[in-house]
């Protein structure tokens, strides 16, 4: 990689990346200003991506995205359409892993039995392919999960990675990784065999098997919009514009909502006093 990028921290999130310090007006993850970010030395043992996934949709499909989301709840705040966000391409750090996992689960199934229940159980054995474990400070596993699956086909060796675009520095080894895979992989298969057959109260035990994984780079678009001076972050897939974000709660429209409910109990109650 070039000698011009430099490893820079941000003091407030802890989010560390590799880039060109003229690029970042801004960190990437919180929106802090450029002149508190700091140099720094990164840690060495932590094992370097052995691919990245290019972007392959525009800013300015990522900044539709945001329209979408802005617009997608009534409860929003009419005038987060118009908040400013300036979306970020990153390269984030992530273990990708692949492997089988084996389950033996125990429940409660309907039955035409005195309680309405009878004990049901089995074993069950899945492949799971792409079980994306963050390597990173600032971004979680739920935020990850939500912005869905990347296509892995267009994986590129790490060391033909455009220095144009800045990576976040991986922090998680691989031990560490491979735990909170087989956690995933658990909980997802348990979340299976919940929601087929009807079955309540599942109690699982899972083991993982032939799990590999290795370290790599997604594509993700991150911005910072503040509202009322609280900052929220919003992410987009790089590749399919899948978006998560959490956004303000608009109260007045809430309490406006709640007077309207109460004013026609009321118009209720006087035309029923009026029979």
């Amino acid at each position: 990689m070039s000698a011009e990028l430099q490893a820079i921290r941000c003091p407030a999130c802890g989010g560390g990346v590799m880039a060109k310090p003229s690029d970042l007006p801004r960190c990437v993850f919180c929106g802090n200003d450029a002149s508190e970010l700091i140099p720094f030395d990164p840690e060495r043992s932590i094992e370097q991506p052995s691919e990245y996934l290019p972007f392959t949709i525009s800013e300015t499909e990522a900044a539709e995205a945001f329209q979408s989301f802005a617009k997608s709840s009534f409860w929003y705040p009419n005038d987060l359409r118009s908040a400013r966000l300036t979306l970020q391409p990153v390269l984030l750090p992530c273990w990708i892993w692949s492997g089988d996992i084996e389950t033996h689960w125990t429940g409660l199934a309907r039955a035409a039995t005195a309680s309405g229940k009878r004990p049901v159980g089995g074993q069950e054995e899945r492949s799971c392919a792409q079980v994306l474990v963050p390597s990173s400070k600032t971004l979680t596993i739920a935020e990850l999960s939500a912005l869905g699956s990347f296509d892995e086909s267009r994986a590129q060796p790490f060391v033909e990675m455009d220095e144009a675009v800045p990576y976040e520095l991986g922090e998680v080894t691989r031990s560490a990784a491979r735990s909170d895979a087989q956690e995933v992989m658990a909980l997802r298969h348990r979340q299976r065999l919940t929601a087929q057959g009807n079955v309540h109260g599942v109690r699982t035990s899972s083991v993982c098997t032939s799990l590999k994984g290795r370290p790599g780079l997604v594509p993700v678009y991150i911005g910072v919009f503040r509202y009322k001076d609280i900052g929220y972050r919003f992410l987009v897939n790089g590749q399919t514009a899948a978006h998560y974000g959490k956004a303000p709660i608009s109260w007045m429209k809430v309490v406006g909502c709640f007077a309207a409910v109460g004013a026609l109990a009321l118009l209720a109650v006087a035309f029923a006093a009026s029979m």
